[in-house]
């Protein structure tokens, strides 16, 4: 009954977060004094067919984090037990439904742990694969923040840019272990030196890595090189919809884009609800966008992308199945 309670509890806190983020936005969007009208004209800069291209990326960016639950569901069970691709795409669609309201980071593990038992697989391993999965995607975001780095640094052109960016994708996937131990490397170095808060941060992101350096080097890489194509595709779907709806460059928001996922994944806000507009607008006035429209345009981002999002969820879910059912 307490453990019932305290996840109660928890939820209802997630949810009190949640109103807390809608209220700042609200709040952003009076204090810059933006309109609902302009809002909608912002909005309407996407044609209706684009909005087919957004539920095909937000398809695409699902099925390839289904995919890499599956291979690692796989990679870690005893006898190769896994979930049928159409059902792990069911379990992690739902995960992100549940992401809009709650913190995906903490709601996808639990949702996924839950309906893969209807299937007879420990709770645990769904639990802990989920969590090895976050473990890649933190990777290929510290990867993706070099990227971004390396763009504010002067270079004789955008080929060069491109190149420089592709071989060093590549090396991320071809020397995957090499770039797990070193992390491992730095974040015993902070769990020994730093604050206790961020050395039990340390500690458990050490963990993962750990876990993560026990594959077998073929896991390895399959599961790197998924976590980059999901990022790029996340990347170039924000980025490029940015770029239609407000009209700014193209390479100041793809070199932003690490900072804002990294606000979008943090266990706090459903989908850094709130702080993620803050961030854009900051970013798209520095582009020299008014304030008042900077704000719209950020917040009819989240909009246009989120129903795109519903709109393939329905076929997404098509194999959603609550009755208890054996493992394929």
């Amino acid at each position: 009954m307490g453990g019932a309670e305290a996840i109660q509890g928890r939820l209802w806190i997630a949810l009190a977060i949640t109103a807390g983020a809608v209220l700042g936005m609200v709040a952003l969007f009076m204090a810059s004094k933006a309109s609902l009208a302009s809002l909608a004209a912002m909005c309407a800069r996407v044609p209706l067919w684009t909005y087919g291209v957004i539920a095909l990326g937000q398809a695409t960016i699902v099925l390839l984090a289904a995919v890499r639950w599956r291979v690692l569901l796989k990679a870690v069970s005893p006898r190769g037990e896994t979930l049928a691709l159409r059902h792990a795409t069911a379990a992690t669609t739902s995960a992100a439904i549940a992401g809009q309201f709650l913190p995906i980071q903490l709601c996808t593990p639990v949702i996924r742990a839950w309906f893969a038992s209807r299937f007879d697989i420990p709770v645990l391993r769904s639990l802990g694969t989920s969590a090895l999965e976050q473990t890649f995607q933190l990777l290929v975001l510290v990867g993706a923040a070099g990227l971004s780095v390396m763009f504010l640094l002067p270079t004789p052109g955008w080929m060069f840019d491109a190149s420089a960016a592709i071989l060093f994708m590549t090396a991320l996937i071809v020397f995957v272990r090499l770039a797990i131990q070193l992390a491992s490397k730095l974040l015993v170095h902070v769990a020994d030196h730093e604050t206790p808060l961020l050395s039990r941060t340390a500690g458990r992101l050490r963990l993962g890595f750990e876990r993560a350096a026990q594959l077998p080097d073929g896991i390895l890489t399959s599961i790197t090189a998924l976590s980059l194509l999901g990022y790029a595709v996340l990347a170039a779907l924000n980025v490029l919809l940015l770029n239609a709806i407000a009209g700014v460059d193209i390479l100041p928001l793809l070199i932003a884009y690490p900072l804002v996922l990294f606000l979008m994944s943090l266990p706090v806000l459903p989908g850094g609800l709130g702080v993620v507009e803050a961030t854009w607008a900051g970013i798209l006035a520095r582009e020299g966008l008014p304030f008042d429209q900077a704000v719209e345009a950020a917040l009819a981002l989240r909009v246009v992308s989120t129903l795109g999002f519903f709109l393939i969820a329905p076929l997404l879910l098509a194999d959603l199945r609550l009755s208890k059912r054996s493992a394929p």
